[in-house]
């Protein structure tokens, strides 16, 4: 036989078990929501960290073009002056000789 005492105690513990059952379920979707934020930062932080990545890559890549142009092409004027000089110093050489 259930007396008075015990149906309230039954009703106290329904109420604490119904209170608790709604702050459970408020912190587990506050964790999913949390979860699904932190995923689609985490998503869009990585492919912004790729993109700037890539562009740091081709930059490098124009950037060491450009270089082994320069350094090519500097090779050449120096070769050419080179000529140039070799040819007045030949033909003072060859003036001191004969004259």
């Amino acid at each position: 036989m259930a007396t008075s005492a015990d149906r309230t105690y039954e009703q106290q513990n329904d109420s604490a078990l119904d209170a608790l059952y709604s702050k459970v379920s408020s912190l587990r979707s506050v964790t999913v929501d949390i979860h699904n934020d932190s995923e689609s930062q985490r998503a869009g932080l990585l492919s912004q960290t790729s993109d700037q990545f890539d562009q740091f890559g081709s930059q490098l890549q124009r950037t060491s073009n450009h270089f082994s142009r320069t350094i090519v092409n500097g090779a050449r004027q120096h070769r050419l002056t080179l000529y140039i000089v070799g040819g007045f110093v030949g033909l003072w050489l060859l003036y001191k000789l004969f004259l």
